[in-house]
């Protein structure tokens, strides 16, 4: 990736700021889901699924940055600790050149115009995460299925689109849920540090699902979510518990199993062989 930006990026300043912006990501894991699945659908050429993955790498990072100066949060990351004008500029930079790379895997039309599609459908879900638009649980469900669901399906689909030349519609499904349960991951680490979404009272599912206040101690951790100094001062074992007591834990629980089970039906319907679905499976769901 740094490469592609030294080639790419005239600019000495910009390139630089581009630079340390790559130098934070310390995983690839949305490249891995690329290139995974073009080598189970026989994908061969090594350059092209380089520049996908590459640029899929760059995209997942712009759109990163871009829910960090949104949101205002992460205030730790290196884009944060800059001018704001220069952090947008350099990211929207960055978004558009991982476009560019990306289109550069395949000159099939449809493959540029998929890209576009999951990129569109993903900063559609951004805008109903920034307005808190979701007020009922399948809203929510919706507005997790474009913003993250469709960053996750990008790689699956256009590493399968890259090795065949085809759009996978059960691919395609099984990556939203991919997407579904990364969210619900991140809804639950949230619950134990005090961040942006509790002090907004942004509607992820987990907050919808508190809000309902099915008990006492849902109400009790409404209340203690907009007390930092009261927060700050319970441990996370009793957290947990007061989570548990909630039901909060459970209901998350369960709607990451009804997403790994989609995942693993839609999967049982893949025309590969079994080691091909099991290593897929495992590079998906760790």
């Amino acid at each position: 990736m740094k490469e592609i930006v030294s080639q790419k990026i005239m600019n000495q300043d910009l390139e630089r700021y581009l630079q340390n912006f790559i130098e934070s990501k310390d995983t690839f894991e949305f490249a891995d889901l690329a290139l995974h699945h073009y080598l189970a659908f026989n994908g061969q050429d090594q350059k092209a699924i380089e520049l996908l993955a590459s640029g899929i790498e760059l995209l997942i990072l712009s759109f990163d940055i871009y829910d960090d100066l949104e949101d205002q949060d992460n205030g730790s990351a290196v884009w944060m600790k800059i001018d704001s004008s220069i952090a947008l500029n350099a990211v929207t930079a960055l978004y558009t050149l991982s476009i560019q790379v990306m289109c550069q895997a395949s000159h099939e039309p449809e493959f540029s115009q998929e890209i576009l599609n999951f990129a569109l459908q993903s900063i559609q879900g951004q805008h109903d995460d920034i307005v808190n638009a979701p007020q009922t649980e399948e809203a929510c469900l919706e507005m997790i299925k474009n913003k993250s669901g469709a960053l996750t399906a990008l790689p699956c689909v256009m590493g399968v689109m890259l090795a065949t030349g085809k759009y996978h519609p059960i691919v395609a499904s099984y990556s939203y849920e991919l997407g579904i349960i990364s969210q619900i991951d991140n809804d639950y680490k949230g619950l134990f540090y005090l961040n942006n979404d509790f002090v907004q009272k942004k509607n992820t599912l987990a907050y919808l699902y508190l809000k309902k206040q099915f008990n006492d101690a849902s109400a009790e951790l409404l209340s203690l979510y907009q007390k930092p100094e009261e927060f700050v001062s319970i441990n996370t074992k009793a957290l947990k518990r007061k989570l548990t007591e909630a039901g909060v834990i459970q209901y998350l629980l369960v709607m990451k199993h009804l997403s790994l089970q989609k995942i693993k039906n839609e999967m049982s319907q893949l025309k590969l062989e079994e080691d091909k679905t099991e290593k897929l499976l495992s590079v998906m769901i760790k």
